[in-house]
């Protein structure tokens, strides 16, 4: 039973770390992206959506995370969003990403430990344009997580940074 509360540990903290970092992949549908990034060897994807670049370069999207990722006897499942909001000269974009919350829920065999998570970071990158795929912005962002719960053994926030990748309607 220690042994697999210190995997379910382990597998939450690591899972909640990564929910801010990623690597993007653009989407071909306009205004959203993909985010993934990889803690501890475990992959997660999460979605930005709703984004859009309005009238003196205002940057909004909204982040997204619901995936359940396979372990050794069990999974780990991540829920989680957040707002990622900024400003941009049509070259360049930077801005906070707040609010952010969500849980893990770890399983594994019959027993499953449960965590929640609060966070915020920033963000900069790139913008490009082509015909064919329209605005583009890439970049880098970089936060912290902060986990509760009865079950959690982390103390003092998780550090996490990534990549991201979207498309914007302007």
């Amino acid at each position: 039973m220690l042994e697999l509360k210190l995997i379910s540990a382990s597998l939450i903290a690591l899972i909640l770390a990564v929910a801010l970092s990623g690597r993007g992949v653009v989407s071909s549908n306009n205004s959203s992206g993909v985010f993934t990034f990889t803690v501890y060897g475990y992959m997660v994807t999460g979605d930005l959506t709703d984004t859009s670049i309005s009238h003196g370069g205002i940057v909004q999207m909204l982040m997204t995370i619901d995936q359940t990722i396979p372990i050794p006897n069990g999974t780990v499942h991540i829920t989680g969003n957040g707002a990622w909001s900024g400003i941009t000269d049509l070259q360049t974009l930077s801005g906070e990403i707040t609010n952010v919350q969500g849980s893990v829920s770890a399983c594994v065999l019959l027993a499953c430990q449960n965590a929640d998570f609060i966070g915020n970071g920033t963000w900069v990158g790139t913008m490009t344009w082509s015909k064919a795929a329209g605005s583009q912005g890439s970049g880098t962002f970089q936060g912290a997580l902060i986990f509760s719960g009865s079950q959690v053994n982390q103390t003092g926030p998780v550090p996490v940074s990534g990549n991201w990748t979207a498309s914007f309607a302007i």
